[in-house]
């Protein structure tokens, strides 16, 4: 919640008490318009998101966005219920800088998890960042953040069930010269099999057990 109220600028955005998330009084003090906009749309939508823990999980890296078609009882009609799963053990243990963990948190990825179910794609190549992180990243700018600068991370094999991944970011334009760019990157380790050119998105997996 504390990344979320950063990220947004809603100080007393909160759970309220049937689950339902609220920005409170609706002050802001600081965070992204973009990500202000993003949420509104959400809550506003016609479909429902529901945030879970599988902190823990060997089938989730950080964040995964499922779509379930729910038939409703009483009438027959369907609708649809996207499951945002997060796995905080993940952003524990992974090696990165303050600055790159504060662009890459809890928050971020819910975030482009969610733009999954307002109808947002990932990368299909290595050399596009993808609609999803595009939309994250002017986020990430409006808060003075590193930049992603690769949806596919890459990949190097330890032993046949440990796998380095190494994700990039970048640094802002500092007075608009763009050759003070820096970069920077984000690590973590899967105990999985992994294939160096597989998918690492904001979920950042390679083994492709489930997308995003």
């Amino acid at each position: 919640m504390l990344s979320l109220r950063r990220i947004t600028g809603y100080g007393a955005l909160q759970f309220a008490p049937d689950g339902s998330l609220s920005p409170g009084d609706s002050v802001v003090a600081g965070g992204s318009a973009e990500a202000r906009g993003i949420l509104m749309r959400a809550v506003c939508s016609s479909g429902s998101f529901v945030i879970e823990d599988h902190s823990g999980s060997s089938s989730v890296n950080f964040g995964q966005a499922v779509r379930e078609q729910v038939c409703e009882p009483r009438d027959g009609r369907s609708s649809h219920v996207w499951r945002l799963r997060l796995d905080f053990d993940d952003f524990q243990q992974m090696d990165a800088s303050l600055e790159v963990r504060a662009a890459f948190d809890e928050g971020f990825t819910l975030f482009h998890e969610l733009l999954h179910g307002l109808g947002y794609a990932d990368a299909s190549h290595a050399r596009e960042l993808g609609p999803c992180e595009e939309i994250v990243n002017r986020i990430r700018s409006e808060l003075g953040l590193p930049l992603r600068d690769q949806y596919f991370g890459e990949a190097w094999r330890i032993t046949e069930r440990l796998t380095s991944v190494r994700l990039r970011f970048r640094s802002q334009a500092r007075n608009g010269n763009p050759t003070r760019r820096e970069s920077h990157y984000l690590f973590f380790l899967l105990t999985e099999p992994a294939d160096s050119s597989a998918d690492i998105g904001a979920v950042t997996r390679v083994d492709r057990k489930s997308r995003q």
